[in-house]
C-alpha cells in the first residue's frame, strides 16, 4: 500500500512538471493599460490631480506606453472663471503638423504620458492637469509656476514602437 501511494505520488508531481513551458509568463508580455472609463458625463478620473472631458469617441485601441502619439493640441493655463476653463492660450500646434511624442519616455509632462495613455485614435479630449503633474513650483516660462494646465488633445495617429 505505501509503494502504492509513493508511486503514485511520484507519477503525479512528474505529471504536474510536464505542463511547463518557457513561453514568456504574463509578467514579460506588454499588456494593456488599466483604463478608467467616462461617466455619463465623458468626465474621466485619471488620478489624483488629473481628469478628462471626452469631447469626441474615438475608435480601435487605447494608446499604450511607449507608442509613438500623434496629436494636435492646444493648452490653455486653467481658469476656473473662464468659458470652459480656458485662460491665456499658452500654445498649440496650430491643427496642421501634429506634435509627436513617445509615451512614456519623458519627453512631456507627467500629466501628458498620463492623460495620452488610453486614449483612442480619433478621440479628443480636454485634459486638466494640477501643477504636480505639470511643471510645478518651478514653471516654464511662459508657464508661471504651480499653474494648473488645460489642454486639449486630439489623437490622429498611433504607432507602436519596432
Amino acid at each position: 500500500m505505501t509503494r502504492t501511494l509513493i508511486a503514485l505520488l511520484c507519477i503525479a508531481l512528474l505529471a504536474a512538471g510536464c505542463g511547463q513551458s518557457d513561453a514568456p509568463q504574463d509578467e514579460d508580455r506588454v499588456s494593456a493599460p488599466v483604463c478608467a472609463q467616462a461617466d455619463e458625463s465623458g468626465n474621466v478620473r485619471i488620478q489624483e490631480g488629473l481628469t478628462a472631458e471626452i469631447l469626441k469617441k474615438g475608435y480601435g485601441r487605447v494608446a499604450v506606453s511607449k507608442d509613438y502619439a500623434d496629436v494636435h493640441t492646444t493648452l490653455w493655463l486653467y481658469d476656473e472663471n473662464a468659458d470652459d476653463g480656458k485662460g491665456q492660450e499658452i500654445w498649440t500646434s496650430g491643427g496642421i503638423d501634429p506634435f509627436q511624442f513617445q509615451i512614456d519616455s519623458g519627453q512631456v509632462i507627467e500629466g501628458w504620458d498620463r492623460g495620452v495613455t488610453c486614449m483612442m485614435l480619433g478621440e479628443k479630449r480636454r485634459l486638466r492637469i494640477a501643477p504636480e503633474l505639470g511643471y510645478g513650483a518651478r514653471g516654464k516660462p511662459p508657464v508661471p509656476p504651480n499653474a494648473t494646465l488645460l489642454f486639449e488633445i486630439e489623437l490622429i495617429n498611433l504607432t507602436a514602437p519596432e
